[in-house]
Formats: structure tokens, C-alpha cells, sequence
């Protein structure tokens, strides 16, 4: 079980190389939720003029727009042309990700990760302050409609003592709209003091801490960790930083489940039977509402025995797919097989070689055939499950 979320705080400068770049580190490191600040936007792909896409999607010679998709993450945005968005980690599949409403500003979004049902989610804000301060002024003005926040951080271009004593401070009243906003939400600085964030890309400029997280003030120090580094900017003027926020504890394995059509489920059946029998040797008496209630416990009692026996948590991973079932994997492993064939004709019948690789061209066609069947099946079982019971 795991008791804590790995979020980085990164400004990526507008590129899209970058953007890739720092999103394969963060998903090599097992990083949670990647925080971006001037993330890349710009057209995508083509896309068909009959594309039902909102008119912020599209450009005037039909391609898609928005910003920097990888497989391994979620994106998650406020609006298009955002100067902030949020990447959650594949990985927090079972994780119910959302978007807090209450901040509506292109500077500023509040992502809520509930990582189990019984938890509160934990709030996490990214920020970006322009010159004119106008994400801290936003957060002001909202300041008591905002939920209780686990961490908050980004790009403050802001010079203060508190986080940078070597460098001139800007004004006063710029200084103290930033201070004045956390204390009123209750957060202190996190960020190191005197710990350079931002290393201009022109010569002749000092280094600066400009990039600032901050965390409750009414928490243990001890409960948080944060660490900047310089080292893995890449292309970037801004460290990147990391850090770890204390949590209810979690797993990434699923609940615990039986699947369709498969031996645990026989088993799973046959013990509620078996198990049936053996408590109820004879038809119980149901006359009274404490003789239903007694008998109604003991067969509750069964099929949470026989659950328990048989079900088995799902571990999910970056290519885990809700639709992958038992008929996927068996052509699949029907392929693999049909390619270990082929490497042995190779290297030992030379004879065989075109017989195997038909045999594997066949058993790819059959893998590919039951991906799709398997998919249209799941999309049919969720328009189904809405359709019926999400009324």
C-alpha cells in the first residue's frame, strides 16, 4: 500500500519537444501528476471537415488543435490555450480524476484526485503568475469558495526575500498580494529558500527562484518531501520539482474481481452452492422478521465466503484496457507461439519457414480480429450499463 502522491511542478517554455521530453522522464520515474506551466499549443493533426469538434479545436484549414497528448498520461485542462494543465499517470487508472469548477481562469486549475471511493480527493492546484499578478489576484477574489488544498505550486515570477534572499525583491505590493493569498488559504512555502528554480537562457542574467510550492501549514513538516533539479530541465530555463504529498493509503491494484466465462467464476459459483447446502440443511423458517434476517445474514454469509476464496485484485498498468479479456489473450498468446515456431524453422528447417510464417500472419490477423470484436463488445456493454443504470 502506498501513503503519499509523487507531483512535479515544471515550466516548459511553449515547446512541444520539451513537452514529450519531460513527460517520458516523469513516466520512467513513476511520477503521479505532472503540474506544467506555458505548456505548447498548437494544430495536431488534420482532421475531417464533418469532425463534430468545438470550434476552439479546429483552425481554418481543418486541423486539430490542442496541446501535447503521450500514451503513458491523462491529460487534463481548464480550457484551450490554458497557461497551465495537469498530466495524471495511466498508472491511477483506478483513481476518479476531476476538475474543481469553482477556478475558471486560463492561469490557474484545481485537479481533484480521488484515489479510493471512501477518500476526499486530494486537491492539487497549478499556477502561473504573469506580470500583472493575474492568478494570484484571481485566487483572491475566489479565495472563500475554494476547497481545502493538499499542495499548491507553479511559476510565481515573483522576487521575494522569504524564497530568494540574494536577489532584489520586486514590489512591495506585488510581494504581498502573493503572501497575503496563502495566508489566507492556510499554506506555507515548501520551496528551500535561496534554491534557484529559473536559469535564464541569455547571458549576463542571474539565476533566480522564481518556481514555488506550498503546502498546509497545519500538517508536519516531516510528512513532505521536495527536491529541485536543475539537472533535468533539458530545454527548459526551470528546474524541475519534485515533490511528494502525504495521502490516505492506496494501491494501484484494482478491486478485487472474478472474470466472466473463467475457472474462478465455476469456482465461485460451485462454493456459494456448496455452501448453501451446508447452512441450510433444511428450508429455514421465515415467519418472522428476525427469523428473514437471520437467514437472509447467513446467505450474505456464503457468497461473501465464496467471493473472498475466489476473486483477485487487478494490478492496473500503463497498458492495462478495461476491454482485454480472456479471448484476447489467448490469441494473443496463440501468436507468440506461432512467432517461436518461426524463429526454430529458421534457424533449424529451412523448409518450414513459409508454412510458419502463415501460420503467424493467420494468428495476427486472429488477434487483431479478436481485439476488435472484443471492443465493440465493451463499448456495447457501457452504453448499455448508462443507458440502463445511470439514469
Amino acid at each position: 500500500m502506498l501513503n503519499s502522491l509523487h507531483v512535479v511542478y515544471h515550466n516548459v517554455n511553449h515547446s512541444p519537444q520539451h513537452t514529450h521530453y519531460i513527460l517520458e522522464q516523469c513516466a520512467a520515474m513513476n511520477v503521479d501528476v505532472v503540474c506544467l506551466q506555458e505548456p505548447w499549443y498548437g494544430p495536431l493533426r488534420p482532421i475531417p471537415s464533418a469532425s463534430p469538434t468545438g470550434p476552439a479545436e479546429r483552425t481554418r484549414d481543418n486541423m486539430l488543435y490542442g496541446t501535447q497528448l503521450h500514451p503513458a498520461w491523462t491529460l487534463v485542462e481548464n480550457c484551450k490555450d490554458a497557461r497551465v494543465v495537469c498530466h495524471v499517470n495511466r498508472r491511477l487508472a483506478n483513481a476518479v480524476i476531476s476538475v474543481d469548477s469553482t477556478v475558471k481562469h486560463r492561469d490557474c486549475m484545481l485537479l481533484l484526485v480521488r484515489l479510493r471511493p471512501e477518500h476526499d480527493p486530494t486537491v492539487i492546484l497549478n499556477l502561473y503568475n504573469d506580470v500583472n499578478n493575474a492568478a494570484v489576484r484571481y485566487l483572491a477574489d475566489i479565495s472563500e469558495t475554494l476547497p481545502p488544498i493538499d499542495v499548491m505550486g507553479g511559476d510565481y515570477n515573483t522576487h521575494a526575500q522569504l524564497w530568494d534572499p540574494t536577489y532584489p525583491a520586486d514590489s512591495q505590493a506585488r510581494v504581498g498580494e502573493v503572501l497575503d493569498l496563502h495566508a489566507t488559504l492556510g499554506m506555507r512555502l515548501l520551496s528551500p529558500p535561496g534554491v534557484q528554480t529559473h536559469f535564464p537562457h541569455r547571458e549576463g542574467l542571474r539565476s533566480t527562484v522564481i518556481d514555488l510550492v506550498w503546502v498546509p501549514n497545519d500538517r508536519d513538516e516531516a510528512l513532505y518531501r521536495i527536491s529541485v533539479k536543475p539537472e533535468e530541465r533539458g530545454l527548459s530555463d526551470h528546474a524541475v520539482i519534485h515533490v511528494r504529498i502525504p495521502t490516505g493509503e492506496w494501491s494501484f491494484q484494482g478491486a478485487p474481481t472474478i472474470a466472466p466465462e473463467s475457472e474462478a467464476e465455476a469456482s465461485f459459483i460451485a462454493a456459494i452452492s456448496a455452501s448453501v447446502l451446508a447452512s441450510f440443511p433444511e428450508l429455514p423458517h421465515l415467519n418472522t422478521a428476525e427469523e428473514l434476517q437471520e437467514a437472509t445474514d447467513r446467505l450474505f454469509n456464503c457468497i461473501t465466503d465464496a467471493w473472498n476464496r475466489n476473486a483477485s485484485p487487478r494490478t492496473i498498468c500503463n497498458k492495462s484496457r478495461l476491454w482485454w479479456d480472456g479471448s484476447c489473450s489467448e490469441a494473443r498468446d496463440n501468436l507468440l507461439r506461432a512467432r517461436a515456431r518461426l524463429a526454430v524453422a529458421r534457424a533449424q528447417r529451412p523448409d518450414l519457414v513459409q508454412a510458419a510464417r502463415a501460420a503467424v500472419h493467420t494468428a495476427y490477423n486472429q488477434l487483431k480480429s479478436a481485439i476488435r470484436k472484443r471492443r465493440r463488445q465493451h463499448m456495447d456493454e457501457r452504453i448499455r450499463y448508462v443507458a440502463e443504470q445511470q439514469r
